[in-house]
């Protein structure tokens, strides 16, 4: 390589470290006279050759302080691309299609090299950007593989439904609302048979919560009998809620329709039961009659035939247990039940629901009132154990608070509930009453 006036040669592994090097010796200001590649004897250049002793390949430059005008006729070389750019534009090639800040990389990397420190501030801050793009990109393939397992899932269990896509991802949420697949298969077959190419929105939403609502079957209010009194009984096992609800039943028909009610204690069993019905009878101005046995509870009911409403809270018995079962169905045909309400908590399995609703069947229970609620964190058992009664819903109750009164089960709101549309806080959490939103 010729020498210029002033000028110094600079020897370095890579372009890079060349300029590095001027930069040191010479300062911000100054012009590369000239550049050409070598090859070195050296013992490390095993490392870029992979044989001891072989050629390893660098850098050697002309430098001069200040501006150098190039030899007449010559054109100063091209600037060249940073080496280290280059291969880390290779490396992003692959991702190119996943994050806008990958191609924002490339491109800088393809411009031609202006300075060291220049540069790997440019690449710091394009990695940032680009590890951010590729935790979101992440997330949601996370997400994506998670609605692929559960379509698998349902495959391996039979296929998914002859549905629009639209419909396939209303019948997914409807598997994670604990609705059985049988059912949110029947559900969105029958509207894509029904009303087939219904797109996705405010109408979809509607023919879906319709069809949830009729797998719900509601028994409707009850229904008062002139000039007697209309008995209404609740049964179900132990802690499903029976004493607070025949709270909230009294004081619905006491204090919001405005009837004249009595109220029987046959529960003997619960410590406290019989201080908390007989507090809500001094509460309401009622008396309270306890009575354990067919042939009192006789004469009791008989006693109240001035009354509009007469109002029994029966002892928890164990569905298991036939005899208590049959024994009670005796009381409540002595007593002249009109309506006998099965409470069943919110809370418990889909099996133990069922399974109390066949054992509790001598009974005579000819409603379910739907207890706990608030404590549900989904709702599809209702629909499922809803889609093989042969009885409706009465009630709804929603935790122990008094101020939260009983509710009359409807269909579509018991529909929202499944679906997400309604919400119902946790007790303490507003004032009383159940927030829809």
């Amino acid at each position: 390589m010729a020498k210029h006036a002033k000028t110094q040669i600079i020897k370095a592994p890579t372009y890079t470290e060349a300029v590095a090097k001027a930069k040191m010796m010479l300062g911000a200001d100054f012009s590369i006279v000239s550049r050409r590649d070598i090859k070195e004897k050296t013992l490390f250049s095993k490392f870029m050759t992979g044989k001891l002793g072989g050629d390893a390949l660098a850098v050697e430059l002309e430098v001069a302080p200040g501006p150098v005008e190039p030899p007449s006729g010559k054109r100063p070389e091209p600037a060249r691309e940073n080496p280290l750019l280059r291969s880390y534009t290779k490396a992003l090639e692959g991702v190119e299609k996943h994050s806008p800040s990958a191609k924002a990389a490339m491109a800088a990397a393809a411009k031609p090299f202006v300075s060291v420190g220049e540069t790997t501030a440019g690449i710091a801050g394009r990695l940032d950007e680009f590890q951010k793009e590729l935790q979101a990109t992440r997330r949601e393939y996370a997400e994506a593989f998670a609605r692929m397992s559960d379509f698998l899932s349902l495959q391996a269990r039979g296929g998914m439904p002859a549905a629009s896509p639209a419909l396939i991802e209303y019948h997914r949420r409807l598997i994670q609302a604990r609705v059985a697949e049988a059912v949110s298969r029947d559900i969105v077959e029958e509207i894509e048979r029904d009303r087939p190419g219904v797109p996705d929105g405010p109408e979809l939403e509607r023919l879906i919560r319709d069809a949830v609502a009729r797998r719900l079957p509601c028994a409707g209010p009850v229904l008062l009998e002139e000039g007697k009194p209309t008995v209404i009984a609740l049964v179900g096992p132990s802690g499903v809620g029976k004493s607070t609800s025949i709270v909230k039943l009294a004081i619905h028909f006491a204090m919001h329709r405005g009837k004249s009610i009595g109220l029987i204690n046959e529960d003997l069993r619960r410590p406290g039961a019989d201080g908390q019905i007989n507090n809500l009878g001094r509460m309401l101005g009622v008396s309270v009659s306890t009575a354990t046995e067919p042939g009192e509870i006789r004469d009791v009911v008989k006693s109240m035939s001035g009354r509009d409403v007469v109002l029994i809270d029966t002892g928890g018995r164990s569905p298991r247990d036939a005899t208590d079962i049959r024994r009670l169905q005796g009381i409540l045909e002595a007593a002249g039940a009109d309506e006998i309400h099965l409470l069943l908590s919110g809370v418990s399995s889909e099996d133990f629901l069922r399974d109390t609703v066949e054992r509790y069947r001598p009974s005579g229970f000819n409603r379910i009132l739907l207890s706990k609620l608030d404590e549900c964190f989904s709702f599809g058992a209702i629909v499922n154990l809803g889609s093989d009664l042969d009885v409706g819903f009465s009630y709804l109750t929603t935790g122990p608070d008094y101020n939260r009164p009983i509710e009359q089960a409807e269909a579509a709101s018991l529909a929202e509930l499944v679906l997400g549309r309604r919400r119902i806080e946790p007790q303490g959490d507003d004032n009383g009453e159940s927030s829809v939103t």
